[in-house]
C-alpha cells in the first residue's frame, strides 16, 4: 500500500451535491500509475454511463496489468484517454452484468467510503474534484 507512511487516500468532492467520497489507492498492481496519479492531483471528473472519468490529464502511464473488465467501485487509470475512471455500474458498452471500460485500464484502487449512494445521484452535468486526503 502506502510507502514511507504516505497516505494513498484520495477524496472525490462532488460540487453540486456538496458530498465527498473516499478512495484508497493500492499500488500493489500498478505502482507507477498510482505514483503518476498522486503527482497529478487535483483533477476533475465527468460522466459516461455509470462511470466517472477525468478530462485528459497530465498523468502519463502505460498499461500496467491492464484489464478489460473491472469490479463495482473500482478506480482505474485509462492509458488510451489519459484519464482516471471510477466505475459504479455499467458503461454504455457493458454486457450481462459485467462492467466493461472503453479499452484496457490499470486498476489502481477502490471506493472505501460508506457514502457510495452519493455516486448514484451524480448527473451528467455534475462536476467533481479529486484531491489527496489531508
Amino acid at each position: 500500500m502506502a510507502k514511507s507512511g504516505v497516505s494513498n487516500i484520495i477524496n472525490i468532492f462532488f460540487y453540486e451535491l456538496n458530498e465527498t467520497v473516499q478512495v484508497i489507492l493500492d499500488n500493489s498492481k500498478s505502482p507507477q500509475t498510482v505514483a503518476a496519479i498522486l503527482s497529478s492531483l487535483p483533477i476533475n471528473f465527468n460522466k459516461w454511463g455509470k462511470e466517472l472519468f477525468t478530462d485528459r490529464t497530465s498523468i502519463t502511464a502505460e498499461q500496467e496489468n491492464a484489464q478489460l473488465e473491472v469490479s463495482l467501485l473500482d478506480v482505474a487509470y485509462w492509458p488510451e484517454g489519459k484519464a482516471l475512471c471510477l466505475f459504479y455500474g455499467s458503461t454504455p458498452i457493458s454486457k450481462a452484468g459485467k462492467i466493461v471500460p472503453a479499452s484496457p485500464v490499470n486498476v489502481v484502487g477502490h471506493v472505501i467510503s460508506d457514502q457510495t449512494n452519493v455516486i448514484d445521484k451524480v448527473m451528467d452535468t455534475t462536476k467533481a474534484l479529486v484531491e489527496k486526503a489531508q
